[in-house]
């Protein structure tokens, strides 16, 4: 009794059924910065996003620290502290010589 090789055909539809589709909207610019990216790293945009999800699994969240800029934190702080109004350049000096 013969057994039977998996042709190319039978491979595929094989894999075909074992994955799911998965789509996303970008910018184009977006999308040909990071291929050229992964291309330059020797993976193909589909890889490089199945990585990112096996590591997001592995973690248990993101694979990378998520958080705002410095520029993003300090402008926010700023924009809750109170104002201070100053009356003429010496009074604006003194607020900055004290801070």
């Amino acid at each position: 009794m013969e057994l039977e090789r998996p042709t190319e055909q039978s491979k595929r539809v094989k894999t075909m059924k074992e994955t799911a589709r998965i789509q996303i909207r970008t910018s184009e610019d977006m999308k040909r910065r990071a291929s050229q990216l992964f291309e330059d790293l020797g993976l193909d945009l589909g890889t490089a996003i199945n990585m990112f999800l096996s590591q997001s699994l592995r973690e248990g969240g993101l694979p990378f620290r998520s958080q705002l800029s410095n520029f993003d934190r300090e402008m926010e702080e700023a924009q809750a502290s109170p104002v201070t109004h100053v009356g003429d350049v010496e009074d604006m000096k003194d607020i900055i010589h004290h801070v």
